[in-house]
């Protein structure tokens, strides 16, 4: 299924190669350390710049990569890797024994459906939620649990109203919301959640755009939207959370991480320090993993 990272569909037969998710000799090196505290693979941290995130070990040539979500303590991370001849899978590495793991294929559905992609660690780092589907429009999220041991066991759909609709990218707030693209209403949506059980789905009242990350602290959301020069563009925005509570207007991040090019599915370090996001610069419109010091999101806050 050609699931959407630019909205609701696209073409992916520019993917010119799609080889596995670990070290190749493409300019990129694994990036390895035996420092217990280290976090992000050992890199370097960006600046004021976005970079793409681990190059030949995350963002590779040739496939699709996005969705990045960092577990609460830091120790692990899952993103979505995609080809046209292999559809949409998650990926992880974990810290172990002082180093990092070359990025792994897992299995979150026990084979209950053909793909998975968007899995982000709930704000308890306890469990996960995901989308998986098989074919066609049937994508719906679901939910696993996180074992002490680092397993993902239990996956199950969630009930409710959230079924209701094809559905994707759920992202749980501090609050333990869940924001998530309802692709049939073509709007983020939001909705109460209580173990499996959800309740009091609504439109979630943003301007425009889908994709949503909310803030670790609840200030803004970032979404991905049409950019100002075409509606087949799509650029990385913020919502800031106005005094009733609202969502104000939809404000462009600046040049440093929109450009010429496409970027989507944004999402944030469980700290809000660092930005993830995807850019479509490789050949044929494939994207790549981006990070950026989160100070670009502040210097677009209202005055």
């Amino acid at each position: 299924m050609k699931i959407s990272r630019l909205w609701l569909s696209i073409a992916i037969s520019g993917c010119v190669a799609c080889g596995g998710q670990g070290p190749s000799g493409d300019g990129g090196s694994e990036p390895t350390t035996t420092s217990p505290s280290a976090k992000y693979l050992g890199l370097t941290p960006p600046k004021t710049e976005a970079i793409p995130f681990a190059p030949g070990v995350v963002s590779k040539p040739g496939s699709y990569e996005y969705a990045l979500s960092v577990h609460p303590a830091g120790d692990r991370f899952l993103f979505t890797v995609e080809c046209p001849d292999e559809g949409a899978s998650v990926h992880q590495s974990r810290f172990e024994n002082g180093l990092w793991t070359t990025p792994e294929k897992v299995d979150l559905s026990g084979g209950a459906r053909t793909h998975e992609m968007e899995a982000f660690f709930g704000v308890d780092g306890e469990r996960i939620f995901f989308a998986p589907y098989s074919k066609g429009m049937d994508v719906r999220i679901w939910t696993a649990d996180l074992t002490p041991e680092g397993l993902f066991v239990d996956a199950r759909a969630l009930d409710g109203p959230v079924a209701d609709d094809p559905s994707f990218y759920p992202v749980q707030g501090t609050d333990g919301s869940l924001f998530y693209t309802n692709l049939a209403k073509r709007s983020v949506w939001r909705a109460t959640i209580d173990g499996s059980k959800v309740s009091g789905a609504r439109d979630a009242g943003l301007e425009r755009g889908g994709h949503a990350f909310p803030s670790p602290d609840g200030r803004f959301v970032l979404i991905d939207s049409a950019s100002a020069e075409s509606d087949e563009q799509r650029d990385i925005h913020v919502s800031f959370r106005n005094d009733d509570g609202t969502w104000g207007e939809a404000r462009p991040l600046g040049p440093s991480v929109n450009t010429e090019y496409s970027e989507t599915c944004p999402s944030l370090s469980p700290d809000g320090r660092y930005l993830f996001f995807s850019r479509y610069n490789e050949p044929g419109g494939v994207s790549d993993i981006y990070w950026i010091d989160a100070e670009v999101i502040t210097a677009a806050a209202p005055v």
